[in-house]
């Protein structure tokens, strides 16, 4: 049983004065828009071997500069290369197969410490054997070797000095 009350006759009269509402049809986009993903492998990299400026002995200070495409180390000032071989830190890494790498060494000083003091020495002027941005090729592995200076001033106290040198890659 249906009842019209007040309530729905004056629901009545206000839906019967109301103008009609138009409808417009749907409109799809054009052109329609795509969706894209690039799935890339994680990137890795191992350390090969480190940075090493060997034995050097101290007149009246100087600095010593391992090249990172030869792996030689030229000496300036009162330094005096004695033995050991220097060579440039060498990394190996991974990447999806034909992409581009960037690789980052510092761009400021890293101070190393002598191993049993408090000593410190300043190494700079990180330098890449090649361009940081590199495109890979189809393997996806690649190497590289990092260079730098290395500054020791006259009357350095003896010893082994030691640091880390921060060194990343990453996906443009």
């Amino acid at each position: 049983m249906f009842r019209v009350g007040p309530s729905s006759a004056l629901f009545s009269l206000l839906a019967l004065s109301l103008p009609s509402m138009a409808v417009a049809a749907p409109v799809r986009a054009s052109p329609k828009a795509t969706a894209q993903l690039a799935v890339v492998k994680p990137l890795t990299l191992q350390r090969v071997n480190d940075m090493d400026f060997a034995t050097l002995g101290v007149t009246t200070g100087g600095t010593a500069t391992i090249d990172p495409l030869t792996g030689l180390m030229s000496v300036s000032g009162g330094l005096l290369p004695l033995n050991g071989t220097p060579s440039p830190a060498r990394y190996a890494g991974a990447a999806s197969k034909s992409t581009v790498v960037n690789i980052k060494v510092p761009k400021q000083p890293v101070l190393i410490t002598r191993v049993g003091g408090t000593e410190t020495l300043s190494v700079s002027n990180f330098t890449l054997d090649g361009q940081d941005k590199r495109t890979l090729a189809q393997s996806g592995s690649f190497t590289f070797a990092v260079g730098a200076q290395i500054t020791v001033p006259a009357g350095t106290v003896d010893g082994l000095y030691t640091g880390e040198i921060d060194v990343t890659i990453q996906y443009p």
